[in-house]
């Protein structure tokens, strides 16, 4: 019989200083209460500032807890000490915050107040209160170090009220022997001597694994390389003061990629070059350009990106577009590897980041192309990858070498396909880090990313 939706697809293919003044979530809060034809409407607006101080900065703010809040506008990070926000609720609510900053000095800072807190809780209506957990008077935060803490506005008013928060947290610097956050070691090498998991049966969990040379998981001590494998393993990274994922370790090199996309962006024009094309241009240089000083020395600027392709899409597994991604087969004329920072991820990235499934387990993702992950058989292979994306289609680096436009694409649908370089899909940076980084702290997660040294 006639495969109608893989017709279908493939149709679609072809067609297309002593103290630091820390004023965190400062006027997160003018607060005031009003009325909205019959429903009480509490309004939180304003904005948060940090005094840099000796080195005090945000890192992310985000949303952990919403309860019949409305965000009318998000609260964002502007030039590392700002914050805008503007809430409201209708009726009862609260939301909290989820904060992280970062000392970026050279010395320890002790928090030793929190101004404006009580103060202003006591203050009438005393139905609007702020909150602040995970962080104590007393704390220390060492140079590098990220502290992760929450704020949270509640409201329990019933009548027209208002109020204004003004929040300080004020920081002593320690000329301690703590000096800077003592390193974990060598990025790498710390996470392969203890990251990594030896659960190497045929439905392993999340986390780091040792690759064989056949893309199998392995014990071997001389194994390909090691991939983070599973639908969400703890290989969270803070770079550029953002979250990064790590994808694995080459020889002796991370390899990571940007957890939030750029958006949606063309690959090129008219032809599947990466060497001029419009999307290297961009990350290498525009994008290149806003990442903070300190990281962009992390980045090995002269790394050598393999360009290989494929002639085919719908006969590939992973381990096939692997050797290919590192073979000579290209559209005529094209360049076969490309030295610079930014790139993305190879469709290999992707196949191999899958942990498999009850029904489908890894070693049968693996054998089955990854043109056909999107069919019944592959829904445990594209659901436990962290690399897949439901709701966006994602541009790779390999271009298909049959014709001169043709890039493969990691879809929503969770297979690989082929597309054209002129339509547009999200963009998630990828960069090799050089081998001599550290990692200073960190457990992996959202909340507690690894911090590079």
């Amino acid at each position: 019989m006639i495969n109608v939706r893989k017709l279908k697809r493939k149709w679609e293919n072809v067609s297309k200083n002593n103290k630091m003044i820390f004023l965190l979530l400062g006027c997160l809060c003018f607060i005031t209460v009003g009325y909205a034809a019959i429903n009480q409407v509490l309004k939180i607006a304003g904005y948060a500032s940090i005094d840099k101080g000796d080195g005090m900065i945000f890192t992310s703010i985000g949303i952990k807890e919403n309860n019949n809040a409305s965000v009318e506008k998000d609260a964002t990070i502007k030039a590392k000490t700002l914050v805008n926000t503007q809430i409201g609720f209708t009726g009862e609510g609260s939301i909290t915050f989820q904060v992280s900053a970062q000392n970026q000095g050279t010395t320890d800072a002790k928090l030793i107040e929190i101004k404006g807190l009580n103060e202003h809780n006591t203050k009438e209506p005393t139905c609007i209160k702020a909150t602040v957990q995970d962080h104590n008077i007393g704390d220390l935060v060492y140079p590098n170090q990220v502290k992760n803490f929450t704020i949270t506005i509640t409201s329990t008013c019933s009548s027209y009220s208002s109020k204004e928060f003004d929040l300080h947290f004020v920081y002593e610097k320690q000329e301690t022997i703590n000096g800077a956050l003592p390193s974990l070691g060598n990025a790498a090498e710390y996470l392969k001597n203890n990251k990594v998991s030896t659960d190497i049966n045929t439905s392993p969990t999340n986390g780091l694994f040792a690759i064989g040379n056949n893309g199998e998981l392995t014990t071997s001590t001389s194994p390909r390389e090691y991939r983070y494998i599973g639908a969400d393993p703890d290989n969270y990274i803070q770079f550029n003061n953002e979250l990064w994922r790590i994808i694995g370790i080459f020889d002796g090199q991370l390899k990571i990629i940007r957890n939030e996309s750029l958006g949606d962006m063309q690959w090129n024009s008219n032809v599947n070059d990466w060497s001029t094309a419009y999307l290297q241009i961009y990350l290498n240089y525009d994008y290149y350009g806003t990442i903070d000083l300190e990281d962009r020395s992390k980045i090995d600027s002269n790394y050598t990106w393999k360009l290989g392709g494929s002639s085919t899409y719908d006969d590939v597994t992973a381990q096939m577009f692997y050797e290919r991604e590192r073979g000579n087969e290209v559209y005529s004329g094209r360049p076969t590897e490309w030295i610079g920072e930014i790139a993305l991820m190879y469709p290999s990235d992707y196949g191999f980041s899958t942990s498999g499934g009850s029904t489908t387990n890894r070693s049968s993702c693996l054998a089955t192309v990854l043109f056909d992950w999107y069919e019944s058989e592959g829904e445990d292979c594209y659901t436990n990858s962290w690399l897949y994306d439901s709701s966006n289609n994602q541009w790779t680096l390999a271009p298909n070498a049959s014709n001169s436009d043709g890039v493969f694409r990691v879809t929503y649908d969770g297979y690989v396909g082929n597309s054209y370089v002129d339509i547009s899909y999200v963009v998630r940076p990828a960069v090799y880090l050089l081998s001599n980084v550290e990692i200073v702290s960190g457990i992996g997660t959202p909340d507690e990313p690894f911090i590079l040294g």
